[in-house]
C-alpha cells in the first residue's frame, strides 16, 4: 500500500522501507486473523512503527501515531471483535494509538477511519485517505458522533 509522497516520507523516517513485511509478528496475535484483509496488509507493511505526524511549523506540538499499540498488547482485541462500538453499533478494529488527543485510530470492515476517544470522529470513508489525513494532521470534513440523534454530524 502506497501513500502520497509526504506521508511515505514520514513513514520512511520511522524505519519503513520498500518490501517491509512483519506478517509473522501480527499473525501470532490471537484473533488477528479476523481483521479485514486491507488492514492486515497495511499492518504487515507499516505496523510496529511510531510515526511523527506532520508539523506545519516548528512551533507545532510533536504528535505520534503509535502503530506499535497492537503488538504491545495495548488494546483488548476480544473487546473490539465481540462488542459493537456505541457509535453506529459497528465492529471496529484498532490500528494505532494517537497520543496527542488520547484517541485510538480504528477502522471498520468497509475501511472507514475513526478516531475514538472522548468524542468519536469519522475521519474518512476511505482507509488510505483516512490514514493520510491523520498523519498530515488534516481534519477537514471530519464528522462527530451525535449520541442523541445517533448520527454523524459536522459539529456536535
Amino acid at each position: 500500500m502506497k501513500f502520497r509522497q509526504e506521508v511515505q516520507e514520514l513513514f520512511k523516517k520511522t524505519g519503513w522501507y520498500e518490501g517491509r513485511n512483519i506478517q509473522s509478528v501480527f499473525d501470532g496475535i490471537p484473533r488477528f486473523n479476523e481483521f479485514p484483509e486491507f488492514l492486515k496488509e497495511f499492518l504487515y507493511e507499516y505496523g510496529d512503527l511510531e510515526v511523527e505526524t506532520y508539523k506545519y511549523s516548528e512551533e507545532d506540538v510533536t504528535a505520534y501515531l503509535n502503530l506499535k499499540a497492537i503488538t504491545k498488547g495495548i488494546y483488548k482485541i476480544n473487546n473490539y471483535l465481540d462488542n459493537p462500538r456505541y457509535y453506529g453499533n459497528i465492529i471496529t478494529f484498532p490500528i494505532a494509538d494517537y497520543h496527542l488527543d488520547v484517541t485510538t485510530l480504528e477502522c471498520d470492515l468497509e475501511g472507514n477511519i475513526y478516531m475514538s476517544g472522548d468524542y468519536p470522529c469519522l475521519v474518512s470513508n476511505d482507509f488510505r485517505e483516512g490514514v493520510e489525513k491523520v498523519i498530515m494532521e488534516d481534519y477537514s470534513n471530519t464528522l462527530e458522533w451525535n449520541p442523541e440523534k445517533k448520527i454523524w454530524v459536522k459539529e456536535y
